[in-house]
């Protein structure tokens, strides 16, 4: 993935969010450290594909919007059954976890609905020809 790009992406998403100013943290972790931190955080122990935390209204935050943890191991599986390519696939798990960081949910239908209206808008402005992801 190229980071400069997937940096772009970020940016014009938080400034077409008209987002605080702000620090956003994103790692890319490993499968093992994934697992952990799914099972320290959401009592899940298993890997899952992105985790995200927002610290957008924390009054301490030291102006950091939030931390996002991208698992390329798992991206890169449901790159392929998405039969797009993984550097799309990691680049809509960053976004994904961007918006969950701006306060996006899809715990209910019209929720996912906006948020993933949202996520499509932004990547294929990104990607300008779409992605099948």
């Amino acid at each position: 993935m190229d980071r400069v790009r997937l940096r772009d992406l970020l940016r014009k998403t938080l400034a077409a969010e008209r987002a605080p100013a702000g620090e956003l943290a994103v790692a890319f972790v490993g499968n093992r450290v994934m697992r952990r931190i799914n099972r320290d955080f959401r009592g899940i122990d298993a890997p899952t594909d992105v985790l995200s935390f927002s610290y957008v209204d924390e009054p301490h935050s030291g102006g950091v919007l939030g931390e996002i943890y991208v698992a390329p191991g798992v991206a890169r599986r449901q790159a392929e059954e998405a039969r797009c390519s993984l550097a799309e696939e990691l680049a809509r798990l960053a976004l994904h976890g961007t918006l969950h960081v701006l306060g996006y949910r899809h715990d209910h239908p019209r929720d996912r609905r906006r948020m993933l209206d949202r996520q499509r808008r932004y990547l294929d402005r990104f990607f300008r020809n779409g992605t099948p992801c």
